[in-house]
């Protein structure tokens, strides 16, 4: 994987000094053999070889100015028009070939609302083009299935509307499959019918015929779509409580109810399968929804972003060899400094598979959206790297006209690359924010400024200095500069 040509960065001049309120206070290049020999396959020194951006299509917003847009949520209705989906996608592709960023995962990626196959071919197209590839991300027993949203046959919401006998059941009997609202409050689907509202509808994974219809639906889409691969998950919003699904889990106690590492032991297997048949070469990501931190203790049910039971490494064991599995860090960071509880022991296994560690940061589910983490992603990076990931996953869904997300962005395509191999934030603050933000003092008092959101009492005084200082700089290090003085002021209540 060709990472030794990175991007020239612009430069500017001009630095400025500390302020009193301070004071106080990149398709990878490489071309794979079979899929199946990827974790052999010979890597460059560096120790990051693959970097991925993770979007939900109702929340990327790269074409601006459109309405329509979420910032919050999954399973969310897609509110834009087909063409800023594909500006939104086309713009965002070639930010990332141009940037290194290896490969886009798009949940939401074929939906009758934004063109259905037709929108998701022209989109590989731009992939191709700009070397990356394209993920399609399919949830196996929740998530909308291969397609999404729309009247295909191949959308799960339309399968378990026409065999209402498969789908997935509570511990009352009753479906699994729901609304959210922001408050986490669940409401039951009881309605039939295109479109529906858009929710959570979920299959049982024991059921023969929820599996063929998997295999044959993965089979279907490498088949119209060349795409680079695919993210699949199992679910994490609830697990089939029928008495099969029973009877096959080992931990099926009424508490296991939100996520199952047994499902995935069943399903990453069956769905490989019909993807390797079609698609040799592709990519496939496997989530986890936990962190390789062993658990300590007694037996308990596996909660999103926790550490892993010591019973789960026996279902680990049975993901295909040379995939990519998936973990998430949260929960073992705090504001971006690494938990005590991430040791030494959270080290995974890279003989069978590659690794991928992924983390909400600068989301909505885990901070603000778009906020600057350069500080706490080298954290990350660096802990992943002494950990034995490969990979890093961030979200990209917000527009690098964002310069908290461009910065992010530029970060995740440095830390563990050949230039800088150990994820030195002062390394990226002095070759790449610098010159984007007015100098080296102006990169790391920019930083600094971005942490009042922790601190916000000082926001009011630390604004006058900001935007005191834009004049002086050259035009793009003001507009980023601007861009954090606005931030920073919406967090200050308007005066009445």
């Amino acid at each position: 994987m060709n990472l030794l040509n990175r991007r020239e960065m612009i430069h500017t001049s001009a630095a400025c000094g500390v302020g009193a309120v301070l004071g106080e206070a990149g398709l990878a290049g490489q071309t794979p053999g079979t899929a199946a020999a990827l974790a052999q396959q010979p890597r460059p020194a560096a120790p990051i070889q693959t970097r991925m951006f993770w979007t939900w299509d109702h929340s990327t917003e790269w074409a601006l100015n459109r309405p329509g847009a979420h910032t919050h949520g999954s399973c969310n209705e897609y509110g834009r028009s087909t063409d800023s989906f594909l500006q939104d996608y086309t713009a965002l592709l070639r930010w990332c070939g141009r940037n290194h960023i290896d490969a886009v995962v798009v949940w939401g990626l074929l939906r009758d609302g934004h063109g259905g196959l037709e929108s998701a071919k022209r989109l590989c197209d731009v992939a191709a083009r700009e070397n990356v590839r394209l993920l399609c991300g399919v949830g196996l027993n929740a998530y909308g299935g291969v397609y999404y949203e729309g009247n295909s046959p191949y959308n799960l919401e339309r399968h378990l509307e026409a065999h209402p006998e498969l789908n997935a059941v509570d511990a009352e009997g009753q479906p699994l499959s729901f609304t959210i609202d922001l408050n986490g409050k669940k409401t039951p689907i009881t309605t039939t019918g295109q479109p529906g509202p858009r929710g959570f509808y979920q299959a049982c994974p024991s059921r023969r015929e929820n599996q063929d219809f998997l295999a044959e639906s993965l089979a279907w889409l490498f088949k119209n779509l060349p795409l680079g691969g695919v993210q699949i998950e199992t679910g994490d919003t609830g697990i089939c409580q029928c008495q099969r699904c029973r009877d096959r889990r080992q931990h099926s106690s009424p508490e296991f109810s939100w996520l199952s590492w047994e499902d995935m032991g069943l399903m990453y297997p069956l769905a490989t399968r019909a993807i390797r048949d079609v698609a040799p070469d592709a990519w496939i990501v496997c989530e986890t929804y936990s962190h390789p931190q062993p658990y300590v203790g007694p037996d308990k049910p596996p909660r999103f972003g926790d550490a892993m039971p010591a019973w789960a490494a026996a279902e680990l064991a049975r993901f295909p060899r040379g995939v990519f599995v998936q973990w998430v860090a949260d929960y073992f960071m705090k504001n971006g400094e690494i938990a005590p509880t991430w040791t030494a022991e959270g080290r995974v296994a890279t003989t069978e598979h590659r690794h991928v560690m992924r983390s909400h940061l600068a989301t909505s589910w885990f901070g603000n959206r778009g906020e600057l983490a350069v500080d706490w992603l080298a954290n990350l990076v660096q802990r992943s790297i002494a950990s034995g990931c490969e990979g890093i996953s961030l979200f990209g869904e917000v527009s690098p006209f964002h310069a908290g997300a461009e910065l992010n962005y530029l970060a995740l395509a440095d830390y563990g690359s050949p230039e800088n191999p150990q994820a030195d934030l002062a390394s990226f603050q002095r070759r790449i924010a610098a010159p984007l933000l007015g100098g080296d003092t102006a990169a790391r008092e920019f930083l600094q400024f971005a942490r009042l959101l922790s601190d916000r009492v000082k926001i009011s005084a630390a604004l006058p200095e900001i935007y005191g200082r834009l004049a002086s700089l050259p035009p793009q290090a003001a507009r980023r500069w601007c861009w954090l003085a606005h931030q920073l002021a919406s967090f200050v209540p308007l005066e009445t």
